[in-house]
Parts: C-alpha cells; sequence; structure tokens
C-alpha cells in the first residue's frame, strides 16, 4: 500500500479509537450517569481540526485526482466527496450543542445522545465505506507516478492527538483514549 494511503488508514484506526470513546461517553449519557463532557467536546474538536481540515482534504485530492485520471464516473467516490462536505456540519452541529451543554444552556439529554449517536454512526459508516471499497480500487489502480504527483499537491500536517506528539491541549484526551 503506498504510503499516502497507509497514513489515510492509519488515520482510521486512530479515528476509531476517538469514536469508542465518544461511544463510552454516549453510553455513560444515555445511562444519566455522569459522563465527560469536556473531553468530549475536546474529542470533537479534534474531528474538526484533524480529519475535517486535513484527512478529508487530502483524501479529496487523491480521489479526484482518480476520477479525473482513471474512471470519472465511479459514483463510490463523487458520494464520498460529498460526505466530506456533510460531515464538518455534522461535527460542527455537535460541538456547538456539547459547548452549550457545558455553558449551562438547557438542552435535553435525549437530544445530545441521538445527535452523538447519529454522528459516531456516520463516521463510522464513512471510514467502513472508505476501507472496504474505495481505498483497495485506489491501491489497485494507481501507480508510483500517480503517487508522485499526488505527494507533489499536497501538504503532510502532524496529527495533533495521535501523531508523534500530542499536542497539549489533547493531553487529558489522549490519556482516556489510552486508558480504555
Amino acid at each position: 500500500m503506498e504510503a499516502i494511503l497507509e497514513k489515510l488508514h492509519n488515520d482510521h484506526i486512530s479515528f476509531d479509537k476517538l469514536l469508542n470513546f465518544l461511544e463510552g461517553q454516549l453510553h455513560l449519557l444515555e445511562d444519566c450517569e455522569v459522563s465527560d463532557l469536556s473531553t468530549t467536546l475536546d474529542a470533537v474538536r479534534y474531528m474538526k481540526e484533524y480529519p475535517d481540515y486535513v484527512h478529508h482534504p487530502l483524501e479529496d485530492t487523491i480521489f479526484k485526482y482518480f476520477l479525473e485520471h482513471y474512471e470519472p464516473e465511479y459514483e463510490q467516490i463523487h458520494d464520498l466527496l460529498r460526505e466530506h462536505d456533510h460531515l464538518p456540519v455534522l461535527t460542527d452541529r455537535l460541538f456547538e450543542a456539547l459547548q452549550n451543554a457545558l455553558t449551562g444552556v438547557p438542552q435535553r439529554r435525549e437530544e445530545l445522545c441521538t445527535m452523538l449517536g447519529e454522528y459516531i454512526s456516520k463516521q463510522r459508516q464513512h471510514i467502513d465505506h472508505e476501507e472496504a471499497h474505495v481505498y483497495p480500487v485506489i491501491n489497485a489502480k494507481l501507480n508510483e507516478k500517480d503517487w508522485q504527483q499526488i505527494g507533489a499537491m499536497t501538504s503532510r500536517l502532524e496529527d495533533p492527538l495521535f501523531g508523534k506528539k500530542v499536542h497539549k491541549s489533547y493531553q487529558r484526551l489522549f490519556q482516556q483514549i489510552i486508558s480504555q
């Protein structure tokens, strides 16, 4: 597997760990137990800062290259590109709801649970679709020259949570995730 695609695959593994953390927080909320909304907010902030603004744009570059050079009508990639436009909207909506809950804005627990559950489900479906149906096709079709051209069009930013160094604003979240 090409290094760029392998990096994206490894990101998905990390995102799954984060989604497991969010799922644990969801279960606490559903059971009316004490959840850590502050760390949950950090997790969603991470999803805004890294997957929405780094990971997905890198995938978009690869997907658009594939469509331009190989299969312009490959509908699964068109679907993923649309999802990449929609996922940040879901992230922003959940982020705002969590911020409101933390600042005391009245909010129904059930609504927050529904929103968080839908978010986790959409993210997992998105990752599973890319991993099962799109990454294998891209990996099989793109050659070394293609990957060099894609590499020249992209920049690689370090993951602030699962990268070589955990950013200080994510230390608490990282500790929560690795302690699960």
